[in-house]
């Protein structure tokens, strides 16, 4: 056999040596029975649930929505704090410069926009405060 060969299938033989401790660990883990902790009240998820961002938290937030003539105009929501987000699912009827609205959602951290312009903001619930003049502000 040439060294080339030989080579090779010592690479093989570590590879499936490899594999199969790797599968014999895992079967290892899947006989360990899951710690059950009792749920306190009103306690926060452990903090690995949260790092894995399967806890979505939504919350109210007032502020102002905004005409934003960037990327061919769109709206956004400044809160009170100055906080800038991109409201996704705006209902229509809310879609007015300088409307005061409170808004209730939660950032989606799944999304990618093209605006380049605040935290994109999944809209569950509007509350308006104010009506805005008009849809854009040059109409």
């Amino acid at each position: 056999m040439n060294n080339s060969l030989k080579l090779t299938a010592l690479t093989l033989c570590l590879s499936l040596s490899a594999c199969s401790s790797e599968g014999n660990a895992d079967n290892a883990v899947k006989a360990e029975k899951p710690v059950q902790v009792a749920p306190t009240k009103n306690s926060t998820p452990p903090p690995t649930e949260l790092s894995k961002g399967s806890k979505v938290m939504s919350k109210w937030y007032t502020g102002t929505l905004t005409f934003i003539e960037i990327e061919g105009g769109f709206f956004g929501f400044v809160t009170e704090a100055g906080e800038k987000y991109l409201p996704l699912n705006m209902p229509k009827e809310y879609l007015k410069n300088g409307s005061k609205l409170k808004i209730y959602g939660h950032h989606d951290k799944d999304i990618m926009t093209i605006q380049m312009w605040g935290k994109p903001f999944k809209v569950l619930d509007v509350e308006l405060i104010s009506e805005g003049k008009n849809p854009h502000p040059n109409h």
